[in-house]
């Protein structure tokens, strides 16, 4: 039977409002319970001293962007009674997996079947690493992840207006966005070194002036901006250890420590004459360079030396995805759920390509990732957390694998690629 795209699209909308009541329905009703300590005592102190006083907070204190701190009071005024804000907290989970499948949309963009189109998107949305995330843990990572990735596809479009709002958004909901600034740099600058760029780019910047000052008015109004900056100067060095329950490089620089351990050894300690936390990063700087280099060779070739050359999208997402993993795999004090960003690039990468091993990256990341979170949450109530499988080395090995398999691809000349998606930049 042959359908148009027209009631595709509807069955499409229909699907997604079913797969969204699904989960909202079967999703566990509490969370990481630190997390869920956080939101609650926040939203408490939100209700009852208004969201301007919450970085007076002191149990515990307050470390996010106002961004996400005005979900929260739009959660509490929806609740009403106190007790309905704690005893129905696990539903602002209900916002953020909105994010989740606004994310998996984005994540088959390039898609040009309309029915395959469909079809990646429910395989993403039924993955369970994908949105364990949300639905189980109750972390806000989807929301960030999705104005990121939303900032890739804009620029993809030419939409330099949007791309950048797109980010500024990102970015005031999670400081961790950077890690999509610099692909989005090298897809930006030859679009805005035009005349009609450079006015576009004008009216970027004074958009995301006013956007950024309507986020903040009510705490400039009330004088307490400079509250909002700490959290800012603060986020760096808040937890200096070499890892913070993620299962990266560092659990092979230090095989015989728990998870625990790590939290007693200081990422200021010394390897020779370096300490950890410089190693990390020059580690990471390495191999973001090794990732963005070919985008840069392409640019140089292409706007400088006016060479007739193309860059495929396919490549372009593997960048995305080996930036945040290379974030999260090198760096010292990386949470367990910092490789959430590359998991949308992993999945639209394994939509566009057309390589015979285009779901490996996707398969293992989302191995690596459910383990890595589900380790320390426990929520399926698991008999074999103490076995191979979830220890943190074996888990660094996978990740260690896609790291590796995507750097492989990227610089491969013989890789069966999609000749239809090119840069367009």
């Amino acid at each position: 039977m042959n359908y148009t795209t027209k009631e595709i699209n509807r069955y499409w909308f229909l699907i997604s409002i079913v797969m969204y009541v699904m989960y909202i329905n079967v999703m566990h009703k509490w969370g990481h319970q630190g997390d869920m300590m956080f939101w609650m005592n926040w939203s408490v102190y939100i209700k009852t001293n208004g969201i301007t006083n919450i970085y007076s907070c002191t149990d515990p204190g307050c470390d996010y962007f106002p961004a996400y701190l005005y979900v929260l009071w739009i959660h509490t005024k929806i609740q009403g009674a106190m007790e309905n804000v704690q005893g129905n907290l696990y539903t602002i989970k209900w916002f953020t997996l909105i994010f989740d499948f606004l994310g998996a949309y984005l994540a088959v963009w390039f898609v040009k079947d309309p029915i395959k189109k469909v079809a990646c998107f429910i395989f993403l949305l039924l993955n369970i690493s994908y949105i364990y995330n949300t639905v189980q843990w109750a972390q806000v990572d989807a929301i960030f992840t999705f104005f990121g990735f939303a900032a890739i596809i804009a620029a993809l479009e030419r939409r330099v207006v949007i791309s950048i709002i797109s980010l500024l958004i990102a970015l005031n909901f999670k400081l961790q966005a950077i890690v999509f600034i610099p692909v989005l740099g090298l897809l930006l600058l030859p679009q805005i070194l035009t005349r009609d760029g450079f006015k576009k780019l004008v009216f970027a910047v004074v958009s995301c002036v006013f956007i950024q000052l309507l986020i903040l008015f009510p705490f400039i109004l009330k004088g307490k901006v400079d509250k909002v900056w700490n959290v800012l100067t603060h986020l760096v060095g808040e937890y200096p250890h070499p890892s913070v329950c993620a299962f990266n490089i560092w659990f092979w620089f230090y095989p015989n420590t728990s998870i625990a351990g790590m939290y007693d050894i200081n990422d200021s300690t010394k390897i020779g004459f370096l300490t950890l936390k410089l190693i990390g990063n020059l580690m990471f700087l390495s191999t973001m360079f090794m990732a963005v280099f070919p985008l840069m060779k392409y640019e140089y070739q292409k706007f400088i030396q006016k060479k007739q050359i193309v860059f495929h999208t396919e490549k372009l997402f593997i960048i995305t995805a080996l930036i945040p993993l290379c974030f999260f795999y090198f760096n010292t004090e990386m949470h367990d759920r910092y490789t959430h960003a590359a998991l949308i690039s992993l999945a639209a990468y394994a939509f566009c390509s057309q390589n015979k091993n285009k779901y490996l990256p996707l398969i293992l990341g989302s191995v690596a990732y459910f383990l890595n979170l589900e380790k320390p949450l426990r929520i399926l109530a698991l008999t074999n957390y103490d076995t191979l499988i979830f220890d943190p080395k074996f888990v660094a090995v996978l990740w260690a694998i896609v790291i590796g398999f995507l750097f492989y691809k990227l610089y491969s000349k013989n890789e069966m690629v999609n000749e239809e998606l090119v840069l367009k930049i």
